[in-house]
């Protein structure tokens, strides 16, 4: 089983090849096209140094996947996280994917994230049944949001939120991040 871990800065190189690949297939991502190496290293430099919960599956030292979640920054929304997700190729439909997503989870759980959204390409229905099996459920849609090689495309905007009890006072607050684990499988 391949090992999966925080990412380290001397997984850098390895994971920006990792985007590229997945981003030339211009069919998962936002982007088409890697970033330049200097542009990775200080993205993971800014999400490391803001305790962004960012994991990635390792064959040796290859990083063959990742899952990162960005805290939103702007006043009112430091509670939520935006999800972003990657597998090469040739090790996708091995569970890979759902192991990443459950790591970034309990990571953002620990981190005090109350909601995690992300936005899927409408024909991306593994992704859509992996995020729903994961609690995600749908809250959006936009229409025609997407124009390359497949034609147009919807895009659906998913989230999951933390469990909401009760409190004093008036109006709900969340419970703790911990209600952010993913569900536990059953056998």
């Amino acid at each position: 089983m391949l090992p999966i871990e925080p990412i380290e800065l001397r997984h850098i190189e390895s994971f920006g090849d990792c985007v590229g690949e997945v981003a030339r297939e211009r069919r998962y991502l936002a982007i088409v096209e890697p970033f330049a190496p200097e542009q990775t290293a200080l993205w993971v430099a800014v999400n490391r140094a803001r305790g962004n919960p960012l994991h990635v599956a390792l064959d040796r030292d290859r990083v063959v996947g990742w899952c990162e979640i960005r805290r939103e920054a702007l006043p009112g929304r430091e509670h939520s996280g935006t999800l972003g997700i990657g597998v090469r190729a040739a090790y996708r439909r091995s569970g890979l994917g759902r192991r990443l997503l459950d790591a970034a989870l309990a990571d953002a759980a620990r981190r005090g994230f109350e909601r995690i959204e992300l936005w899927v390409r409408s024909p991306n229905t593994v992704a859509i049944d992996l995020y729903r099996a994961a609690g995600f459920v749908e809250e959006g849609r936009r229409r025609d949001a997407i124009r390359l090689d497949d034609g147009p495309e919807d895009e659906l905007l998913m989230a999951r939120l933390a469990p909401h009890r009760p409190a004093r006072g008036a109006g709900r607050h969340p419970e703790p991040a911990a209600a952010l684990r993913p569900p536990q499988e059953t056998t």
